[in-house]
């Protein structure tokens, strides 16, 4: 088996729904027909006598899985396919198909391998017999087709079947096909966004990562874009390594309770309320962060975020998702788990605003100085800017407000060390004096910049960062009833002596600090 050394053209006359419409939306009808388009592709694709792998738009291959494919071109599956699974059953060492590939699991069809067989043009017309049954895009089509009733209960349906010898085997066969085996790719290998980023499967069992499907996390185009950023595994073009003058700084961390990864179900209100705790301390020091990319001018490299609770959208148990386990925290959370990923991406600006007028910040991943695609001449044009522990002289001129200047403790840029904390005109000042630097690093920039001077400059500021700040989500349902609660936190990027300008929150959601306290 190998890959073949031409492109396919796939044929319009193939394809059933040729429709268009304005908005393109997960579950809309233009959304749902276009998943079933797929399969008549897949299908012609079959027709040339060709083992086929089909992979969604939405997935990066880390390595090539062709090996781990021809390896089962001999065994029983005909049909070997991802699941919407967070767990894998496999255990170190253990890197075959899902040890409990079962007819129970649900399917998701981003990612599968379908080898020749006899059967195989008949299966593509069964699967494609259910798109005009109106049970929803192609993913549902192929979990009613294999599993049946097992998929929604209809107790009208066949069940697929697994006897003794099949679970051994690792597979089972289809309801409506039952000469077809079926079986699942492990999510340790396969994974999808929980598994790469939350609970990091691969790496706890020492599994090799061949591909990641990015559902399970943020929903938008922008977050998955955004994961595989900090993946290094979106192509960009050369100017977004090259242009940007950078802001990057520290973030201190919450000490994380003692044995929190042991905490259990009848603690998630407390995990999560550390978590909401632990997520504004770090967002409010990105609030100053910035602030100061504001004022320079500058795009701001995001930080490693330290997540210590799942987010998703319905309810977690312990902070995890599907009563697994393996997630341990802290992880280094998806930038949709704490922000917004579409609004950041579009710029932060004020508008209307006449001292920034012509300022917005825009960011980019917090891999993005680890990129080899980084020139290394910007990865070394580094300004450290460092607060004095010392409080601030009175009276300092602009031209005084640099107290030290010294070689950077990372072998090469400098480091100084200023008179803060900085107005943001003397912050101004401050970052024209260097303007050279590629990167500018505060090590502690809420005690570097304290204020905007302009009190609507300020109050603005407020309001456009904290647009950019999401929701922590979800409480379960008895959780909710129990504690009268709704399912949301919305987290906070203002400082405390900001709360003023906050927002009323969404009806689903709340304040940290305006929760009652546990009883």
């Amino acid at each position: 088996m190998g890959v073949a050394d031409h492109c396919f053209n796939a044929p319009q006359d193939r394809l059933k729904y040729k429709g268009s419409d304005s908005t393109y939306k997960w579950g809309g009808h233009h959304w749902t027909q276009t998943t079933w388009n797929k399969v008549h592709l897949m299908r012609g694709v079959y027709e040339l006598g060709v083992h086929v792998v089909h992979s969604d738009a939405d997935v990066v291959w880390f390595a090539d899985p062709l090996p781990y494919f021809h390896a089962r071109l001999d065994g029983p599956a005909h049909i070997i396919i991802a699941t919407d699974a967070v767990i894998t059953m496999n255990g170190k060492g253990d890197t075959g198909l899902e040890v409990s590939t079962n007819p129970h699991t649900n399917i998701n069809t981003g990612v599968y391998f379908m080898r020749q067989w006899p059967g195989g043009l008949a299966f593509f017309a069964e699967w494609l017999r259910w798109q005009d049954k109106k049970i929803g895009h192609d993913q549902d089509g192929f979990n009613y087709l294999v599993r049946g009733r097992l998929f929604h209960g209809e107790q009208d349906m066949p069940s697929a079947t697994q006897a003794a010898k099949d679970h051994a085997q690792r597979v089972y066969w289809a309801a409506y096909s039952n000469t077809t085996a079926i079986s699942f790719l492990p999510a340790s290998m396969f994974g999808n966004t929980y598994t790469y980023i939350n609970a990091r499967l691969w790496e706890k069992l020492a599994h090799p990562l061949y591909v990641v499907h990015w559902v399970w996390g943020g929903s938008t185009m922008e977050s998955k874009r955004q994961n595989m950023r900090d993946a290094m595994k979106f192509h960009d073009e050369p100017g977004y390594y090259t242009e940007p003058h950078l802001i990057t700084f520290d973030l201190h961390q919450l000490p994380m309770p003692q044995g929190f990864n042991q905490w259990g179900l009848e603690q998630t209100e407390e995990m999560l309320r550390f978590h909401a705790a632990a997520a504004n301390h770090q967002l409010q020091q990105s609030y100053f962060a910035f602030a100061i990319a504001l004022i320079g001018n500058r795009t701001v490299v995001m930080p490693r975020f330290q997540c210590y609770c799942s987010k998703n959208w319905y309810q977690t148990q312990a902070c995890r998702i599907n009563h697994e386990t393996a997630t341990t925290f802290p992880f280094v959370c998806a930038l949709s788990h704490l922000m917004r990923v579409k609004r950041l991406q579009q710029g932060l600006s004020l508008p209307g605003n006449t001292e920034y007028s012509g300022h917005r910040v825009f960011v980019r991943e917090y891999s993005f100085l680890d990129n080899p695609k980084v020139p290394e001449q910007v990865k070394r044009s580094y300004l450290e800017v460092a607060p004095s522990p010392l409080p601030r002289p009175p009276g300092l001129r602009p031209d005084q407000l640099v107290l030290s200047t010294e070689p950077s403790p990372r072998g090469y840029g400098q480091r100084i060390t200023v008179a803060a904390p900085l107005s943001d005109s003397e912050m101004r000042v401050l970052l024209q004096r260097y303007p050279s630097y590629r990167v500018v690093h505060f090590t502690q920039p809420g005690r570097t910049l304290s204020h905007f001077s302009n009190a609507e400059t300020h109050r603005q500021f407020d309001a456009e960062i904290q647009k950019r700040v999401t929701h922590w989500c979800c409480r379960s349902p008895p959780e909710m009833a129990r504690l009268n609660l709704t399912d949301r936190i919305q987290l906070v990027a203002l400082p405390p002596d900001r709360y003023s300008n906050l927002p009323v929150p969404e009806p689903r959601a709340a304040y940290l600090h305006k929760l009652p306290p546990l009883p």
